[in-house]
């Protein structure tokens, strides 16, 4: 079945860390949806620190600001626009090394990653 929503109609939710990113759901997976979508917001100086995405595979899109995306030793500075895969079982970390907030879509497939996320607290 196909879903529709607009940004800025399903909760904000913020994660549980100073400087930690806000996201609302777009697409939650919980019906039987193998993908599921969140819109993301990194502060200045925010961002999330090492973690992985369970079983989900991950496509993160750049929407503005400034995003760097780090992978062991390895460090992207991604500029808008920019579109990477994260395969299951990656480890990265997030930070906003910029002046100004960082927003990114997040795809995740299949959607746990995105379930884990919607127990955040609301912002």
């Amino acid at each position: 079945m196909m879903h529709i929503t607009r940004i800025g109609t399903t909760p904000r939710r913020r994660a549980p860390l100073r400087g930690g990113p806000t996201m609302e759901v777009l697409v939650d997976g919980d019906r039987s949806d193998n993908v599921a979508m969140v819109q993301v917001w990194i502060p200045p100086g925010g961002g999330l620190p090492e973690h992985d995405h369970g079983p989900s595979e991950i496509v993160l899109v750049h929407l503005s600001g400034s995003i760097e995306l780090r992978q062991g030793t390895m460090r992207h500075r991604l500029a808008p626009g920019a579109v990477a895969h994260i395969p299951m079982g990656e480890r990265v970390s997030l930070s906003n090394p910029g002046k100004e907030t960082a927003t990114m879509m997040i795809v995740a497939s299949p959607p746990e990653f995105v379930t884990r996320l919607a127990r955040w607290p609301a912002a």
